[in-house]
């Protein structure tokens, strides 16, 4: 289904820089006259935000992988539904901090569920949602440890996870930009700030968005 609006999802292991970069991209299409909507995902709505609070909290350490895969498809549905789908509608250009590459990148590949498990509920949980284009910020698991040491933040209940997790999910984000050349664009996220924000727009202006 076309829909008036642009959907453009950032991804990336923690710490990559993605979140600054919605911000500013946000900036960039505000600018240059837009509306703009926001999201982070898991979360952005009451439903949302409440099963993010379940799924980051370290004291539930022994969730089940399969509990996980669905409460993030959960909180998806919820988002799509309720903010992306009427958004979009309007003309609006939504930027969102994660999408369902997150949970093929982290429950698919870090968690090593089946994937075509987890694709065909991404599917769902997106009511068959497909961003128009994805940035997949790539560091390494070591530099994404740093930079979380450095934050001075809490690892939440993913961040703890040991050090081979986090590989094979920067393995995955790279093997869905692989599989999908057309809808993701790899940054290199070890550059600055300006450097990266430098070439979203330039990817921008290359596809017509902006």
């Amino acid at each position: 289904m076309d829909h008036k609006g642009l959907f453009l999802t950032f991804e990336g292991l923690d710490g990559c820089g993605k979140s600054t970069q919605v911000h500013r991209t946000a900036s960039l299409f505000r600018n240059a006259g837009f509306d703009v909507l926001e999201l982070r995902d898991p979360g952005s709505t009451s439903i949302g935000e409440t099963v993010r609070e379940i799924l980051l909290n370290p004291k539930y350490s022994t969730m089940d992988a399969v509990t996980e895969l669905l409460l993030f498809a959960v909180a998806r549905s919820q988002m799509v539904a309720e903010l992306i789908l009427p958004a979009l509608d309007k003309g609006t250009i939504v930027l969102s901090d994660r999408f369902y590459d997150s949970t093929t990148a982290y429950q698919g590949y870090g968690r090593q569920l089946n994937l075509e498990l987890v694709l065909k509920l991404n599917a769902i949980g997106a009511h068959n949602l497909v961003p128009n284009l994805t940035f997949i910020f790539d560091i390494s698991p070591q530099l994404s440890t740093e930079r979380m040491m450095l934050s001075g933040k809490l690892p939440d209940r993913l961040e703890n996870e040991k050090m081979t997790f986090h590989e094979r999910v920067r393995k995955g984000y790279l093997e869905i930009a692989q599989k999908e050349p057309t809808r993701c664009c790899i940054i290199d996220g070890k550059k600055s700030e300006e450097a990266i924000q430098e070439n979203i727009y330039h990817e921008l202006i290359r596809r017509k968005f902006l």
